[in-house]
């Protein structure tokens, strides 16, 4: 009897515990979801990027990776 008794507290205790951990998960997203709306603004529609520079930036990156692959030496 002794034994059931001790089985049934330990079973207790981790379910209490599971409880409370789901509470404080759901309190924290929803914490984080309302501390983050604020936040969340739409990119300002005038930054454009310019139209002449097309050609550098892949020219650029393929000379990085060569340079990091050794092969630019």
């Amino acid at each position: 009897m002794f034994g059931l008794t001790v089985a049934l507290i330990g079973m207790g205790t981790v379910f209490f515990a599971l409880v409370l951990l789901v509470f404080f998960i759901n309190l924290m997203s929803r914490a984080t979801r309302l501390a983050a709306a604020p936040k969340a603004a739409a990119a300002p529609a005038g930054v454009v990027a310019p139209a002449g520079d097309d050609g550098e930036l892949p020219a650029v990156i393929a000379a990085a990776i060569e340079a990091y692959r050794g092969r630019g030496r």
